[in-house]
């Protein structure tokens, strides 16, 4: 009879656990969708250049080729800035006239919204002021900053949302770990009045920490790779979290055996 309590404690408390370590996972989720976002939205922010040398602006694809942070250039002649006006607008009955104006040649420039951060921009802002100091540059700056403001903010919130649940994770672990343990005791001490080993107890709570702590992460990594397989799942967590997530159980386990250190 015993025996049967003990195994549905085991397994509710599997199950409390299952539920905070998919909450906890969710948000690493919501997260990384949230942030792949501002990295798209800071690619799609354009630098357009103007130059009357057409040489300039190929110099300076050149020199682009082998920066990290640039995504995409674009360099677009003079001339054809008159033929798209004139075949976007329907020109064509002044494009003589149009042609015969001094058009600038243009440069547009994406940037990778990964690794294109604050730094980067001042190192690049000044590396044109430098080597091309004639360029007309235009960047939208205010979009820019309020996107790196927004994702900056989505950070923090990621951080103490993590703190939250790993705190939230360790009590109520610990606190339904800590009433199945209590509630027990009466067998424990039948047991050892009728000669039982002293040290079987200890065996037990190890044993039950072990399926505690690995059958939960087992579940969660285990659905988690099979939807990333299936294709479910479009951006991938850090493998590395689901070892903070094992450790935040074993440290959890640690924690319930010193709290019942004089009931063993």
């Amino acid at each position: 009879m015993c025996g049967e309590i003990v195994k549905k404690g085991l397994v509710f408390q599997i199950l409390i656990t299952l539920i905070l370590l998919v909450s906890w996972n969710l948000i690493h989720l919501g997260f990384e969708y949230q942030k792949e976002d501002f990295f798209e939205k800071a690619s799609k922010i354009e630098m357009i250049i103007f130059a009357e040398d057409f040489g300039d602006l190929q110099e300076l694809k050149r020199d682009l080729q082998q920066v990290y942070y640039i995504d995409r250039v674009e360099v677009v002649s003079d001339t054809t800035v008159a033929d798209e006006l004139i075949a976007t607008y329907d020109l064509g009955n002044v494009s003589d006239i149009l042609v015969s104006y001094n058009l600038p040649n243009i440069m547009s420039i994406n940037f990778d919204g990964r690794t294109f951060r604050e730094a980067e921009k001042i190192e690049f802002e000044q590396f044109l002021k430098e080597k091309y100091p004639k360029l007309n540059v235009n960047f939208d700056d205010e979009i820019w900053l309020k996107n790196e403001k927004d994702l900056l903010f989505i950070k923090k919130s990621y951080q103490v949302a993590n703190i939250i649940i790993f705190l939230l994770l360790l009590f109520i672990v610990n606190f339904l770990r800590i009433h199945f343990e209590i509630k027990h005791n009466e067998f424990w001490h039948i047991f050892r009045s009728a000669g039982g080993k002293y040290n079987r107890r200890t065996i037990e709570f190890l044993k039950d920490s072990f399926i505690l702590c690995l059958i939960p992460i087992a579940l969660v990594v285990a659905v988690y790779y099979f939807l990333i397989f299936k294709g479910y799942l479009i951006y991938e967590i850090d493998y590395r979290i689901f070892i903070i997530e094992l450790a935040a159980l074993i440290l959890s386990a640690l924690i319930s055996r010193i709290t019942l250190w004089s009931k063993f």
